[in-house]
């Protein structure tokens, strides 16, 4: 007999075979059905030799409302994730209108919540670190590496729809969490659903490590990490193509991860970073930039701002050793015009990440550059945006500069507000 228990705003389940269960969307205002699938006995085998982590899990969210890009049955996918070692829980959203961009993105802010602090399978140990969500008919390849940084090797982790009617753009973001590629620690608590909201829309998503490792201090170490970045772009470029990718590639950045994301367009006359890493023969230009909270200069600070201590004593006074101060920042690379990009930030943010905004802001305007700006007033302070009055606009933006993931019509979601000046 199935054990089923409400457990807060989730269910909590323990089973040894495929067990339905439920699970209530904010989405749809209702519950769906959920299917828990064990990892195959012969993956379980090997992976309990290998350690007490906990469980992978793949979050399978089938019957979306977006139209499906991936052409692959989702009985092989799911056949090879539990063969691989993954605990599959299977989510019908039934085709629900709102199973989508931008309602979907709270589900899987919530999920991330749930899973975190045990209030859903909360009696199955998870590996934290290794917690994926899937669009139905996407796949995932992990661990591709980039390049190598002394001792650590640096890679990536890309979720693809698996044979497309047409090759797709992706979405690269680096992570916020130096230690943990995919920590859902770190995800939950930036209530950053990006990629896989934007995966759910038909495009291909991939997570690299950040280029600076453990501990992170708040410092970029340049020149490393535009080498790092670049070499990132470079090689989901290249191995992307054998995935159904068209090379079209968007970086995505939040907090340590944003002026990571800024770098690949400011950079972009800057071959000098092209010198580290794989495929080096393999443009590392990005087609935009999505930008959100984030240090982008070092040059314009609040004096109130507390990091300025620790850069004087990393970098010597500002004031006698500005090029040094210079050459940390990613928009200090910028000085013409560049792709278009896509702004954002939290209306209840820091004064210096505002101040930071304003800035960037600023110097584009200086230069004519094109940009759009859609803040999100939800006060939410240091998150990755979740309201449709920012995701809306973010997702045309996307479309714009990757087109269209899959056939069928887009989303009609309530009427986005026009960019403020």
């Amino acid at each position: 007999m199935v054990r089923v228990a409400l457990l807060g705003a989730g269910w909590a389940c323990v089973a040894c075979a495929a067990s339905p269960l439920r699970w209530y969307s904010g989405a749809l205002d209702r519950e769906v059905s959920v299917e828990l699938l064990e990892p195959a006995p012969i993956a379980a085998a090997a992976d309990a030799s290998a350690g007490p982590k906990g469980s992978p899990l793949v979050i399978y969210l089938k019957n979306l409302a977006a139209p499906r890009a991936g052409t692959e049955s989702d009985e092989s996918i799911v056949a090879d994730f539990r063969r691989d070692g993954f605990l599959v829980a299977v989510l019908d959203y039934a085709h629900a209108p709102r199973a989508r961009w931008p309602h979907l993105n709270r589900d899987l802010a919530a999920l991330r919540t749930q899973l975190l602090h045990g209030t859903w399978l909360g009696e199955r140990a998870l590996d934290q670190a290794h917690i994926y969500f899937v669009p139905a008919g996407h796949r995932l390849k992990r661990n591709v590496m980039f390049a190598h940084d002394g001792t650590r090797t640096v890679a990536l982790d890309v979720l693809y729809p698996s044979r497309p009617a047409r090759p797709v753009g992706a979405l690269l973001e680096f992570s916020c969490d130096n230690a943990e590629r995919m920590g859902n620690n770190s995800l939950q608590f930036c209530t950053d659903t990006l990629l896989e909201g934007a995966a759910s829309e038909g495009y291909a998503v991939a997570m690299a490590d950040h280029p600076v490792r453990a501990p992170y201090r708040g410092f970029d170490a340049m020149p490393l990490s535009a080498q790092l970045v670049k070499a990132a772009v470079r090689t989901l470029r290249a191995e992307g193509a054998a995935l159904g990718l068209d090379g079209r590639i968007v970086p995505v950045g939040f907090s340590r991860g944003s002026g990571m994301a800024l770098m690949l367009v400011t950079t972009r006359d800057h071959p000098e970073f092209d010198t580290l890493g794989e495929h080096r023969d393999v443009s590392s230009e990005v087609q935009g930039a999505v930008v959100l909270s984030g240090r982008f200069t070092y040059l314009d600070l609040r004096p109130e701002d507390p990091m300025i201590p620790k850069y004087v004593k990393t970098w010597g006074e500002r004031a006698t050793h500005r090029d040094a101060w210079r050459a940390q920042g990613a928009l200090d690379y910028l000085g013409a015009p560049t792709v278009p990009l896509f702004l954002s930030i939290n209306a209840t943010e820091s004064p210096d990440a505002l101040h930071q905004m304003a800035v960037l802001r600023r110097r584009l305007d200086a230069l004519q550059s094109p940009y759009v700006y859609f803040p999100e007033d939800e006060p939410r302070g240091h998150r990755v945006p979740l309201a449709p009055a920012v995701l809306d606009p973010l997702l045309s933006y996307l479309r714009a500069r990757l087109g269209a993931a899959a056939t069928g019509p887009a989303p009609s979601p309530e009427k986005s507000p026009a960019p403020p000046q």
